[in-house]
């Protein structure tokens, strides 16, 4: 079951309203204390996002650089 995920730019009440009245998570919820902690945790979360780190943005003897 995938949870909601908080769209760009989207304000908190926006995706609370959302996420809260989604109808997946009112069957996986269904007390809305839990459902609001889980949209709550959602909304904090960022999505982890893959760097790009190029050959010229590690200094020359940069052990750090190495690892």
């Amino acid at each position: 079951m995938p949870l909601p995920t908080k769209n760009p730019g989207e304000e908190k009440n926006d995706f609370m309203g959302r996420c809260m009245g989604d109808d997946m998570m009112k069957t996986e919820f269904s007390d809305p204390k839990q459902r609001t902690a889980v949209c709550i945790n959602q909304y904090k979360r960022r999505k982890k996002t893959k760097g790009s780190v190029k050959w010229s943005d590690v200094r020359k003897g940069d052990v750090l650089g190495l690892i």
